[in-house]
């Protein structure tokens, strides 16, 4: 990995829309962002401009973790689409504890981890220093606080 960058701020502090706004400053970026959708959050694909949705405190989706439920197999998306990425940037919005437990993007982040690549990821304030450990130990990491 040529660079981490951590977005950071707590819950409905603008982390989704900077990596928009990210994702919209850097030309050929590729990754995948959460939005707060009407039911929850949605899944946002950067090269195909969509989403779907993808997580809901509703129980309308087979996978849970704490209050919301999702779709695991949406992961198997993510990460087929983000294993074909050798350079450029690429950015993962909702780090967390999800993947501290081995699921949602962590093999994702362990297969980008090995490329050459700018990875840019959101992460909550709680989840920073664990998330560093567990993913980016030994890496050159740099933390950009919203708040």
């Amino acid at each position: 990995m040529k660079s981490c960058r951590i977005i950071t701020g707590e819950k409905r502090e603008g982390k989704s829309t900077r990596m928009m706004q990210i994702a919209n400053e850097i030309p050929n970026s590729v990754g995948f962002i959460m939005p707060v959708s009407e039911c929850g959050y949605s899944l946002y694909r950067i090269s195909s401009n969509k989403a779907v949705p993808f997580m809901t405190d509703r129980d309308v989706f087979p996978d849970r973790i704490g209050k919301w439920y999702y779709v695991q197999s949406l992961f198997e998306t993510v990460l087929d689409e983000l294993s074909e990425v050798f350079s450029g940037t690429v950015l993962i919005d909702e780090v967390g504890r999800l993947e501290l437990d081995e699921g949602g993007y962590a093999p994702v982040l362990r297969l980008l981890k090995d490329r050459d690549i700018d990875l840019v990821v959101s992460v909550r304030k709680s989840f920073v220093d664990d998330v560093i450990s567990k993913f980016f130990q030994g890496e050159k990491v740099s933390v950009e606080a919203l708040s």
